[in-house]
C-alpha cells in the first residue's frame, strides 16, 4: 500500500494510460478522483470501488479554468490536501504541415499543455502548504525522437519535458517533487491510427519486433506505465526531480 492515505488526481482517466495508473493508485491505497471528459470514468471508478479501492470520477473538460478550478477546490475542501497529481490527458491527430489545420494544433497545445498548466497552477498551493507533493507528467518519446506528421503532439510532449524541469526547480524548496515519464509504443488507444493499431501492423512487427528496433521486441503495456507513475508519486521516489523516465522498451536507445 505505497499510497496509503494519499489523495491522487489523475486526469485522462476514462481509458489507456490514464485509467491503469487510477486503477494501480487505487489498488495502493489512494483515494483517486478520476478526471476525464469521457463519461466513461465513470465506469472505472465503479469498477474500482467494487473492488475495494476508493476513486470518485469527475466529468469535465480540463481545457475549462473554472470547472478545474471548482473540481480541485472540491477535492482539497473534501480530503483537506492533494498530494498528487498526474496530469496524463492528451489529444493527437495526424496532418503534414503543408496541409496542417492550426485549429486542431490549437487543440492539442490547449489539452496537452495548457490544462496540464491548470492543474499544476490550481494543486501546487496545496501541495506547497503541506510540504509534500508528487505531480508526474505524462509526455513521450516523441519528443526525443519524433516521426513525421505529428508536430502539435511533439511540439506538446516537447513543452512538457521542459516545463517539468521548470517546476521542479521552483516547487523544490517546498518539498514538491515533478518528474515526468516518456511512454514509448503502448497498447492504447492512441495507438489506433485510422482506425488501424499500429502495433498490430506488419511493419511494427517486422521493423520494431522482428528487427528489434524496441529491444524488448513487444509494444508496451499501460501496466507498465503504471508501475512506474506509482514510484514517482509515492515515498519511494525521494531523491528524483525534474526527470523524464523514459519508459520505452529500449526504443530510444537503437540505431
Amino acid at each position: 500500500m505505497r499510497l496509503n492515505g494519499r489523495v491522487a488526481i489523475v486526469t485522462g482517466a476514462a481509458q489507456g494510460i490514464g485509467e491503469a495508473i487510477a486503477r494501480e493508485f487505487a489498488c495502493q491505497g489512494a483515494s483517486v478522483v478520476a478526471i476525464d471528459r469521457n463519461p466513461e470514468v465513470g465506469r472505472v471508478c465503479a469498477e474500482i470501488s467494487a473492488g475495494g479501492g476508493s476513486a470518485s470520477a469527475a466529468i469535465f473538460d480540463i481545457t475549462d479554468w473554472d470547472s478545474y478550478r471548482s473540481c480541485a477546490g472540491e477535492v482539497a475542501a473534501k480530503h483537506g490536501k492533494i498530494d498528487v497529481l498526474v496530469n496524463n490527458a492528451a489529444v493527437s491527430y495526424y496532418a503534414g504541415i503543408l496541409e496542417d489545420d492550426p485549429e486542431k494544433w490549437r487543440e492539442v497545445i490547449k489539452v496537452n499543455l495548457e490544462a496540464l498548466y491548470f492543474g499544476s497552477r490550481l494543486v501546487a498551493p496545496h501541495m506547497v502548504k503541506a510540504g509534500y507533493g508528487r505531480i508526474v507528467n505524462i509526455a513521450s518519446v516523441q519528443a526525443i525522437a519524433c516521426e513525421p506528421r505529428v508536430g502539435a503532439y511533439v511540439a506538446s510532449k516537447g513543452a512538457i519535458m521542459s516545463y517539468t524541469r521548470s517546476l521542479a526547480v521552483e516547487l523544490a524548496p517546498s518539498g514538491v517533487l515533478v518528474n515526468a515519464i516518456a511512454p514509448g509504443c503502448i497498447h492504447t488507444p492512441m495507438s489506433i491510427i485510422d482506425g488501424v493499431d499500429e502495433t498490430e501492423t506488419d511493419f511494427f512487427k517486422q521493423w520494431y519486433v522482428g528487427m528489434r528496433k524496441i529491444p524488448l521486441a513487444r509494444a508496451g503495456e499501460p501496466e507498465e506505465i503504471a508501475r512506474a507513475a506509482l514510484f514517482l508519486a509515492s515515498e519511494d521516489c525521494s531523491y528524483m526531480t525534474g526527470h523524464t523516465m523514459v519508459v520505452d522498451g529500449g526504443l530510444t536507445i537503437t540505431f
